[in-house]
């Protein structure tokens, strides 16, 4: 197995009904030949970040690590994003959905300019999520600040941050600003059609662990928002 040909597919998992519906559709996506894809499932995790970090040592040059509820629906994703990565060596990171500038707050959806477009499945529903801007149709893919951990591609390792990110909030925040701080682009793939369907059905947020790691967020990296400020 050639590093520099492989891919995997990294996902933690806790329900086997969403993971199973995950798994088909990576293996429905496209692997160009000579190429090779795994799919690496996580059971049991403490946190996101110590199970993304276990990845790191694998082989393969380019990584996906996605939630076990969201649903590739793009069969060309791999080919797109090799394209992205290959022509475009400093992308570092590649998401779906995030924004250019970071709040104060460290809350993407809450920043300035947001990018990308995701399909949610929620309450029984279908809703398109969908930011896009005129201004950046003709590009492949708009640099950000940070994106959504709902899908998050590399082709480069940096080492999660499973010091302070020790549950499962704000890990993809983290890893955006510790790509950036590594020198590497941080991106959104602008995409003609949503590549995922993000199927949160009936999750509740639990607002108590999210404002503490938040608040970690905020205190790791204290020049979050400081651009809006300068601005």
């Amino acid at each position: 197995m050639i590093k520099e040909m492989t891919v995997l597919f990294v996902v933690c998992v806790n329900n086997e009904e969403l993971f199973e519906q995950c798994e088909k559709q990576i293996k429905s996506v496209y692997i160009p030949p000579g190429f090779h894809m795994h799919i690496l499932p996580i059971r049991h995790a403490k946190s996101l970040t110590s199970a993304y970090n276990q990845a790191l040592s694998f082989p393969a040059k380019y990584k996906v690590y996605l939630h076990q509820d969201t649903f590739i629906m793009n069969p060309y994703f791999f080919m797109e994003m090799l394209v992205l990565f290959t022509l475009n060596k400093d992308l570092g990171l590649l998401g779906v959905i995030g924004c250019k500038e970071l709040p104060e707050n460290g809350i993407w959806c809450e920043g300035k300019e947001l990018i990308g477009q995701v399909l949610e499945y929620k309450w029984g529903l279908y809703q398109l999520l969908s930011f896009k801007t005129e201004k950046f149709k003709r590009d492949r893919f708009i640099p950000v600040q940070a994106i959504d951990g709902l899908l998050m591609a590399t082709q480069y390792d940096v080492e999660w941050r499973e010091d302070v990110f020790d549950g499962f909030h704000f890990y993809d925040i983290s890893q955006s600003l510790e790509f950036q701080k590594a020198g590497y682009v941080v991106g959104v793939a602008n995409q003609t059609r949503p590549w995922c369907i993000h199927n949160i059905r009936d999750y509740v947020l639990d607002e108590a662990t999210y404002e503490k790691y938040r608040k970690i967020l905020v205190e790791e990296y204290p020049d979050v928002g400081l651009q809006k400020e300068e601005g």
